[in-house]
């Protein structure tokens, strides 16, 4: 990834960092992992972790998309990149394994 994409990242993230607070409780706590710029600058796929629900923290962010955008276009007046969210599999995955790793536990203490 060049540097551009890069700077745009960290504005996508400062713009929406704010928003991710506002998450309904309960999603517990939810985080941007990862932001992900193409190189023609047209989309930038926010990834989030979410301890919990986080289909509803997707869910949120999504219809805050209008407001965000409207955000991004007064922090970076070249090009805004359409924003798209999605739930890190890396952490999905990692929560499931976890989860797993509880019950065979609850098992064996049986």
């Amino acid at each position: 990834m060049s540097k551009r994409p890069k700077m745009l990242a960290s504005v996508v993230r400062e713009v929406i960092a704010p928003v991710v607070r506002l998450c309904p409780q309960e999603c517990k706590m939810v985080s941007i992992t990862e932001v992900d710029v193409s190189e023609d600058f047209s989309y930038a796929t926010v990834y989030i972790s979410a301890l919990d629900h986080a289909d509803l923290a997707l869910s949120f962010l999504e219809s805050r998309l209008p407001e965000l955008k409207t955000k991004m276009g007064s922090l970076y007046r070249k090009r805004i990149p359409e924003l798209r969210f999605r739930i890190d599999p890396l952490t999905a995955r990692s929560g499931k394994l976890d989860s797993l790793l509880s019950e065979a536990q609850q098992h064996t203490d049986n």
